[in-house]
């Protein structure tokens, strides 16, 4: 036996004038046919299954109507389909057209339009609909801790979003066309659901916007033209994007900012009038994103975001292609082709780049100088560019291993007070290899420069060069080209072919050249000072090197009490290395020397320079001659554990054969050893075979672990061979204020800034409230509070005409009370 079948018709005599009074009139589970026609609302049903369709499909509308605040269907505790009808609201103060409370809603080729706040309003309800077009209004469809389909659907030409996923609601929308409104897809409070297969054109804000913990997933949506970006994650939003098309937008392709961290693949952005990626203040992953002629930087990482980008293309972007300002982040297999500039511009911050290709631009990467930055290479290729390979200047650092330049007129420059770090670094074509000017430091070992027009290393006004065990080859002019009153070591080098002098300036006082060893020298012969001299020891011989070593160590060791605080982690340092320079001389004496663990546990919280420090105990293994080469290799748990089973070794074993001869440090170690999520026995995979890796090559290479003190000794935990190879934890206390007001005045002094005792009081005020934020971030937070403040001055001198030395030099205490807000 069918359902109940009711009739509604204007002129039948027969049917029902009004569908209000049929579904009145219905019993459960009825079909209403409703003849074509104007009639009014609202219709409301209430705890029953009904069906209200048209009569006559496709053919002249059955609109049904409501002028008052009440939406045109209202379904409540009920089972309602709506089919082929078009639906209005006349009411600004309407929540709806068609609205569901605790209810299961159908609705199939429909038109729904007015001037209700909401085409669909879907509250503790679920909504499906199917082929329907939803235009001309402030908003589209709204579900608020519900759920639901939207599929095959027209939303156009709406004032604000065309679906909302509000608190605990997970629509999906498919296949649907979204054009003419400010976002396409928003979620926020918690909400999220799916996109996919979508097309979202003239978005005016964005075509998915994600914020206050919602976490979408967003498949194979194209995003085109329009004043607004492709997708907006802000707030602790996060969720996963794949296969998306983002083209010809006036915004960014992908905004991402306040903390949100969404896992982004595989995207790709082309002719946007911004950035194709930018990151303000958030994390994320982006893996196997393209970017091509963007506007702006192709991926812009700013004010303390910390990315992890893995893979992709950014091409032609018109100005530089990844810009890092005041932040970090890791950029593992990046490539760049023709930037409009550089190919990578760091303005301040501490970012890692590992295996990244650049091609053509003015220079492949730049430290301009402007803030204080710690850069790391790792397996960096430069390709083409028209001025230098490596531009960096300023105060900081930057350290790098495997570098590789070819062809730029200048392979690497370093200006101001710049250090620079390489190992295995090799510079071959344009006119000079290597260029120090300012007080720039550079120290280059197993490197070669060759092929060179010009010298091959030109150091002028007050740059310093430690050189040592390296190659200069096919110079057109000098191997090393001296300029300069600054100290001046060439250790161990070989000059091949060189059209000028081996070392120019050899004479002034204060360069010293050491040949490389002769073939028949004794065993370690390679250690020995040419001229054989005697020591204050009485030794000779190999003990030479151990002289210019131990000047070498004192320094590193000088860099280590320049950092502000640390008193334990200086001692403790400064002990270890005490002890591996006294087990040296026990050696020599041919007495027993006790094993010394040099695998360490770093304790502390973030932004207590524990990078930093692992950095520096790298440097000095690698001066006392532990360690080969002393780079450090930077990993989280990401770059250890895989996605599938056999995949975790693999990369655990990559990382490790990276830092051989060096260290691998290993952030928020304690991530590993999570028993909880997708894939945490891989990283139980992962501690089992770095454990593996330590005693096979327990004299190549050191092994920090890093984390918060409670969550570390739980990691050791984890396994039995892990508590017998870290015997050893330096604790990182926090800053207290007057050492975080200290990092601030030394940064206000590196860059020209006067603080008053006003304001040096009011800051100690600020940072005496800031250490008990449990997200402040110590040394990081002073930073950021410093760079705000500098922000925030001006803006305040912006209204100045010509304002004085003294003005442009002093910060306020307004500045903090702005920078705060």
């Amino acid at each position: 036996m069918g359902a109940p079948t009711l009739l509604v018709s204007l002129t039948r005599t027969n049917a029902y004038r009004d569908i209000g009074a049929a579904v009145a009139a219905a019993p459960h589970g009825a079909v209403i046919v409703v003849e074509p026609g104007r009639y009014d609302g609202p219709v409301v049903v209430r705890a029953k299954a009904v069906t209200i369709r048209t009569a006559v499909p496709g053919g002249p509308p059955v609109l049904v109507e409501s002028g008052t605040a009440a939406p045109a269907v209202h379904c409540e505790d009920a089972q309602v389909v709506l089919q082929g009808l078009m639906l209005r609201t006349w009411s600004a103060d309407s929540p709806a057209t068609v609205s569901a409370l605790r209810a299961a809603l159908t609705v199939e080729s429909c038109v729904i339009t007015g001037q209700a706040f909401n085409a669909v309003l879907c509250e503790r309800s679920t909504a499906q609909l199917r082929r329907c077009d939803v235009s001309g209004m402030r908003r589209g469809v709204a579900f608020v801790d519900g759920s639901g389909v939207v599929e095959n659907c027209r939303l156009w030409d709406l004032d604000e979003y065309a679906v909302l996923a509000k608190r605990d609601s997970r629509p999906t929308v498919r296949h649907c066309h979204v054009r003419d409104v400010d976002r396409g897809f928003e979620a926020f409070e918690g909400g999220g659901g799916t996109v996919e297969d979508c097309h979202f054109t003239g978005v005016r804000v964005g075509a998915v916007t994600a914020g206050g913990r919602s976490r979408p997933t967003v498949r194979r949506c194209r995003v085109s033209g329009g004043r607004g970006s492709g997708l907006v994650f802000s707030g602790s939003a996060g969720g996963l994007v794949e296969d998306c098309e983002l083209t010809d937008l006036e915004g960014c392709g992908i905004e991402v900012s306040g903390g949100a961290e969404p896992d982004v693949r595989r995207c790709r952005i082309e002719g946007v009038g911004r950035n194709g990626i930018h990151v303000s203040a958030a994390r994320g992953t982006f893996s196997d994103c393209d970017v091509t002629a963007s506007r702006l930087p192709a991926i812009a990482v700013v004010d303390g975001a910390a990315p992890l980008v893995r893979g992709g293309v950014l091409r032609g972007s018109r100005e530089d292609a990844l810009l890092v300002r005041a932040a970090a982040g890791r950029y593992t297999g990046l490539r760049i082709e023709d930037p409009g500039r550089y190919g990578v511009i760091v303005q301040g911050g501490d970012p890692t780049f590992v295996d990244l290709t650049t091609s053509g631009g003015e220079a492949g990467v730049v430290l301009d100088g402007t803030v204080e930055a710690d850069v790391r290479l790792d397996g960096v290729t430069i390709q083409g560019a028209t001025s230098s390979g490596i531009a960096a200047g300023g105060p900081g650092r930057l350290t790098g291993t495997r570098i590789r330049v070819e062809n730029a007129p200048v392979g690497l420059v370093g200006t101001d007070t710049i250090s620079i770090t390489l190992t295995d670094a090799v510079f071959s074509g344009g006119t000079v290899g290597v260029a120090g000017a300012g007080q720039a430091g550079l120290h280059l070992t197993g490197s070669t420069v060759t092929g060179t027009a010009g010298c091959g290393v030109l150091l002028r006004e007050q740059s310093r060069l430690t050189l040592r065990t390296s190659t200069l080859r096919d110079c057109g002019g000098d191997g090393v080209q001296v300029e300069t009153d600054a100290p001046v070591l060439v250790d161990r080098c070989e000059f091949v072919d060189v059209t000028g002098e081996p070392v120019r300036g050899g004479d002034r006082p204060q360069v010293s050249v050491t040949a490389p060893a002769q073939p028949d020298a004794p065993a370690g012969g390679v250690d020995s000072a040419p001229d054989d001299r005697t020591l204050a020891d009485g030794t000779t011989g190999a003990a030479g090197r151990a002289t210019s070593t131990g000047v070498d160590v004192d320094a590193v060791l000088t860099e280590l009490d320049s950092m502000i605080g640390l008193a334990a982690v200086k001692r403790d340092v400064r002990t270890l290395v005490q002890l591996i320079r006294v087990g040296e001389q026990r050696r020599r004496a041919n007495l027993p020397v006790l094993p010394v663990s040099r695998h360490l546990v770093f304790a502390g919280s973030p932004g207590t320079g524990k990078t930093t420090v692992a950095r520096i105990y790298g440097r000095l293994l690698a001066q006392l001659g532990v360690l080969a080469k002393g780079q450090v290799v930077e990993v989280a748990r990401v770059d250890l554990v895989g996605e599938y089973l056999g995949s975790t070794s693999l990369k655990t074993a990559a990382a490790f054969e990276r830092a051989l001869g060096g260290v691998l440090f290993i952030d928020e170690a304690y991530a590993l050893a999570r028993t909880f999520g997708t894939n945490s026995d891989f990283g139980l995979e992962a501690i089992d075979t770095l454990v593996k890796l330590m005693e096979d090559h327990r004299d190549e290479t050191v092994v920090i672990v890093a984390g918060y003190p409670d969550e570390m000794v739980r990691f050791l935990d984890t396994n039995p061979g892990l508590a017998s190879r870290f015997t050893k934890s330096i604790e990182f206390v926090d800053y207290a204020p007057d050492e975080l007001l200290a990092i601030i005045s030394a940064l206000a002094g590196q860059h020209g800034y006067d603080l008053t005792g006003p304001t040096v009081d009011a800051l100690l005020d600020r940072l005496a409230r800031a250490v008990h934020d449990p997200v402040f971030g110590n040394g990081r937070g002073a930073r950021k509070l410093f760079n705000a403040m500098v922000e925030c001055q001006a803006e305040r001198l912006a209204d100045v005409p010509a304002p004085s030395a003294e003005q442009l030099r002093t910060l306020l205490p307004e500045d903090i009370r702005a920078a705060d807000d």
